[in-house]
């Protein structure tokens, strides 16, 4: 890999942007054998993120895809010209010193690299979280026949092909299950590398455990039961039952 694209979805965080970068920016001097963009993309233009996002010099994307945080990805992503991406919040949760752990990862031969707040340890957690996420990352190991152990972090860097040629359907917090499930069906190695989650800096939660609890779990079911199908089928294609049935 020679560049790295990293991607931020903010929206009125302009009171975390500005030192998150900094911080970011700082990480990135400590790479110099790595060509790095940050993409920071926001909803509208009327949000003050924008400004101190370029003043600090971060390519600003508007996202046109509707509101929500895998909207914004997906404009994102849509821009993006490395070899690989890192995502990366804009509430202040995620560690910039951490890239290196990532980028190392990829560079070992990881597809996708997901930050892991069970190994990192998180100052952000609570009960329902916890409960959610277990429940969340079990359902998806099941289904696709993986070991992971923070399917849920946001903190995640991949190959670039892992999301080219892909129509991406999730628009919030499901996101998550979206890139892991085309990263395991494109044949990627997945890996987890530790990663503390710090307390939120500033600005509002976008996150709502309901509502996003079931966009998260129909993305699991819908996914992991397509990913099913689709082994299934090959399988009988490459054993010869149903694609080659014996004659009478």
């Amino acid at each position: 890999m020679k560049s790295i694209s990293v991607v931020i979805p903010a929206r009125n965080e302009e009171t975390t942007i500005g030192k998150i970068l900094d911080d970011l920016n700082g990480a990135i001097a400590g790479c110099p054998q790595y060509s790095f963009e940050v993409i920071v993309v926001i909803d509208s233009a009327d949000d003050p993120t924008g400004a101190l996002a370029r003043n600090k010099g971060a390519q600003v994307v508007f996202n046109r895809r509707g509101k929500g945080k895998g909207a914004a990805l997906a404009s994102g992503f849509n821009k993006a010209k490395g070899d690989a991406i890192i995502m990366f919040d804009s509430d202040g949760s995620h560690n910039p010193q951490d890239i290196g752990v990532f980028i190392a990862a990829l560079e070992k031969g990881a597809g996708l690299a997901i930050g892991s707040r069970v190994v990192g340890g998180s100052d952000d957690q609570n009960v329902i979280r916890l409960f959610g996420n277990a429940v969340f990352t079990c359902l998806f190991s099941l289904l696709f026949g993986v070991n992971i152990m923070d399917v849920l972090n946001g903190y995640k860097a991949f190959r670039h092909e892992v999301v080219a040629g892909c129509r991406q359907r999730a628009k919030g917090f499901d996101v998550e299950i979206e890139i892991a499930a085309q990263a395991v069906r494109k044949g990627y190695l997945i890996v987890e590398v530790s990663a503390h989650e710090n307390r939120r800096s500033g600005g509002i939660m976008k996150s709502h455990a309901l509502r996003d609890g079931f966009q998260i779990l129909w993305a699991i079911l819908r996914e992991g039961s397509g990913y099913r199908l689709w082994r299934l089928f090959h399988w009988k294609k490459k054993s010869g039952g149903a694609a080659n049935p014996t004659p009478d």
